[in-house]
Formats: structure tokens, C-alpha cells, sequence
């Protein structure tokens, strides 16, 4: 008996995240175990995989964007109290009331999420980025109305979703070393460039190099020794190909859906690198598998 599932009324992603998985879920799915006693995510981002899952045991979530996790962390605790705070930040839109507040930090830790959900849904093509510093730095949409900031029934369930997780905001490895046997691990960090010019692998801030792609490896290695099943997104890049030619690697389309120039929104190669347990006991494999 499967611990997670995809149903049609799944929960979405509260943010719009370049890379996210929603649509991937279904290709994903069959090189998932189909038993878990924890969920890890060291990458949370947007969420889509985990809000897809439905899992039914612990989940630790876990991004080192501080101001991401508290932000779940509110949609876990104080959902309500969330949507009064979108509502009055949507009767204050304008251009100068988005760039008033994206120069702000805010005390209020329900405020503070209640910007993050605001300048993602009403920034140009909504991006999150940040710069060196860690501050939101896309700019304003120039859309003549607000976008809707959430949607109650979905905000709802993510915050129901939310209440079996433990949400940290460290590095992940710190993170991986504390799944054990019998737990999986699902990493989406962030991509290898394909090229040069590529611009997509920046983490808080800060560009995630080949040093964190290989120390990502040997994290999750050590977890697979410990008896974790672990999935791993990435980009096809050669780098990353060359990196995990040692395990077992698949590969997937995918739509890149959020791109400044709308010729390279087409679809994509991205790998998914899957580690199993050399004892899978404690794992239930896939019907596919």
C-alpha cells in the first residue's frame, strides 16, 4: 500500500517557481519507492513535488532560503490570518506600492510572507530571485489589475498538507546526513548551467557551483549507504552527466515555462538520477519498478 499519492484534487504550489515539477510528477512517480517512512526535500523551492505527493508520514522540508520556510511556516500556522494580510496588500497595488515594498523587511513574520506571495505573483513573469545581499530584486509586472495572490480552498489545503512537517532552513548536507533507512529523499536543487550564458543555478543569492554538485553526490551516497532511496532532478549538462555516469540515470522532457524570451520556452532533457537502496526491505518498489 502506497503512504502517497497524486489525486486530481491535488494541492498546488502557493508560489510560481522557475523549474517547478507539477507536470513532471507523473514521470517522476514510477522511479519513486512507493513506501517511505519520512519524506526529505532538501530543495523545497515551490513545492510541487511535495504538495503532489500527498504523503502520509513526516515530512522534513527543508530550503536555505530562510525567508521561503518561514513563509510555510505560516501557511502551516496561520493560514487566515495569511489571506487578510494578501488581501490588504492587493487594495494597495501599484508599481510604486511593489517597489515601496520590496525595499522593505518587515517585522511581522505573517507580513513578511504575506510580501514574498506578493512580489512573486505581481513581479515581471513571475520570477523569485534574489541577489547577492538576499534581497528580491525582480521587477514590477506592469499588470493593469492585482493577480490573484492565492486561492482560499488551495492555501487550505496546503497549510493541512503542512501539518505533519518539520521545516528547516540549513544546508543540505547537514540536511541528507539525517535520513536513515527506510526514508526517501527527493533533491531539485539547483540546475547545472547547460551553457555558459545559462543563468539558472543562482540559490539565495548565491550561484550553486560543480563543488555543491559534487558534494550533493556524495551526501546523497552516503544516505543510499544508510539505506535512503534517493531521486535527484538536474539538468542534462555534460558536467552532470559525466558526475553521475556510476549510477542510474533517466531522462525526461520538460517544459521550461518561465523564460524572458518566449522562443525558449520549449521543452528540454533534464536527468533524473535515481539512488536505491542496495537492501530495499524497507522500501515497497514501484509496480514499474
Amino acid at each position: 500500500m502506497m503512504n502517497y499519492s497524486l489525486s486530481p484534487s491535488q494541492t498546488r504550489p502557493i508560489l510560481k517557481w522557475a523549474g517547478g515539477k507539477s507536470k513532471l510528477l507523473p514521470n517522476l512517480i514510477p522511479m519513486f519507492p512507493s513506501k517511505a517512512h519520512r519524506y526529505f526535500e532538501p530543495f523545497m523551492g515551490g513545492g510541487a513535488v511535495f504538495f503532489g505527493l500527498n504523503f502520509e508520514g513526516q515530512s522534513l522540508l527543508n530550503d536555505f532560503n530562510h525567508e521561503l520556510i518561514s513563509l510555510y511556516e505560516v501557511v502551516r500556522d496561520h493560514p487566515e490570518l495569511l489571506m487578510k494580510s494578501l488581501d490588504k496588500l492587493s487594495n494597495h497595488y501599484s508599481e510604486e506600492y511593489f517597489y515601496q515594498l520590496r525595499s522593505q523587511n518587515l517585522k511581522s513574520k505573517i507580513e513578511s510572507a504575506a510580501r514574498t506571495i506578493f512580489l512573486n505573483k505581481c513581479g515581471y513573469n513571475g520570477l523569485y530571485r534574489q541577489n547577492s545581499k538576499g534581497e528580491f530584486n525582480v521587477p514590477f509586472g506592469k499588470r493593469l489589475k492585482c493577480p490573484a495572490l492565492y486561492k482560499a480552498s488551495n492555501l487550505l489545503n496546503a497549510s493541512q498538507s503542512l501539518q505533519n512537517t518539520r521545516l528547516t532552513s540549513i544546508d543540505f548536507e547537514s540536511f541528507i546526513d539525517q535520513a536513515k533507512k527506510g526514508d526517501f529523499i527527493y533533491c531539485d536543487p539547483p540546475y547545472e548551467p547547460l551553457s555558459k550564458t545559462s543563468s539558472f543555478n543562482t540559490y539565495q543569492g548565491v550561484g550553486f557551483t560543480q563543488k555543491d554538485q559534487i558534494r550533493l553526490k556524495e551526501s546523497c551516497l552516503r544516505a543510499q549507504a544508510r539505506g535512503a532511496w534517493v531521486v535527484i532532478s538536474n539538468s542534462s549538462a555534460e558536467f552532470i552527466k559525466d558526475l553521475y555516469k556510476d549510477c542510474q540515470v533517466e531522462t525526461i522532457k520538460a517544459k521550461r515555462s518561465i523564460n524572458s524570451k518566449g522562443k525558449n520556452r520549449g521543452e528540454i532533457d533534464e536527468l533524473v538520477i535515481v539512488m536505491k537502496p542496495h537492501d530495499v526491505t524497507a522500501h515497497e518498489n514501484t509496480k514499474n519498478d
